[in-house]
């Protein structure tokens, strides 16, 4: 069984109900984060997951509320007495990941984050395809915040995860006919999320990083009255996806 799961819906806000951003990814046996906002690493453990299952970390860009929680993460894998890590870290992202991830090594000590029964393994991706074991992904920029979205495809449906992002004329492109697209709601107007639907029929679009309420409802009547054929949720922490 393969599937989406929001483990974190919010931002740099401290809420009840959302943690900060974050994504979870099981392909097959294959367990992926999408940016680690705070919060996240417990959350984990609401869906079944232990800290030591997850091999691959993505991280969009370098903003606190999506980066935060790989403290914890990297602490727990080395020193945790409960289910200690033992196969290797992977974390991807931007220009900038090694000096991220080396700086905090650094800060708190090798040791603190790595232990010699596995190792921290740090990949920088440009814009365009890479792999993450048999899995194929797309790695696209996304202005503002030197971030990179990610699209792929899994059996016969395409996916978009945003990060932050603004509305431009790459976001649009980027969401054009994919079957589900989670993207930041929080930095766009519902003007703009219309637009955005309208112009990429996205078949699902699902509004997460959110900073207000937002009516979905509202939203998807004005969209389907511009031509939308697809359908609009707000996201909500723990939400799930299956994919097909």
């Amino acid at each position: 069984m393969s599937t989406l799961t929001l483990l974190g819906t919010g931002t740099c806000q401290i809420e009840h109900e959302r943690r900060a951003s974050s994504v979870l990814l099981e392909l097959d046996n294959t367990l992926i984060l999408f940016d680690c906002g705070h919060g996240v690493v417990q959350r984990l453990l609401e869906v079944g997951v232990q800290h030591c299952q997850v091999q691959h970390v993505i991280l969009s860009h370098f903003h606190p509320d999506h980066v935060s929680d790989l403290v914890p993460l990297l602490h727990a894998s080395a020193w945790s007495r409960a289910n200690p890590r033992t196969c290797d870290l992977h974390i991807y992202g931007p220009s900038g990941v090694k000096q991220l991830v080396e700086g905090l090594m650094q800060l708190f000590g090798p040791s603190s984050f790595q232990q010699p029964s596995y190792s921290v393994l740090v990949h920088e991706i440009a814009a365009g395809p890479f792999a993450i074991g048999e899995h194929s992904f797309e790695s696209v920029s996304l202005p503002p915040a030197g971030n990179h979205g990610i699209r792929f495809t899994w059996g016969t449906k395409r996916y978009a995860l945003t990060g932050d992002s603004s509305f431009h004329a790459q976001e649009r492109a980027f969401l054009k006919n994919v079957d589900l697209a989670i993207i930041d709601s929080g930095h766009i107007e519902d003007t703009e999320i219309i637009e955005l639907a309208v112009a990429s029929q996205a078949k699902i679009i699902v509004c997460s990083h959110l900073y207000r309420q937002i009516n979905a409802a509202q939203l998807q009547a004005q969209a389907v009255h511009r031509g939308y054929q697809g359908t609009i949720l707000v996201g909500r922490d723990l939400m799930s996806f299956m994919l097909t």
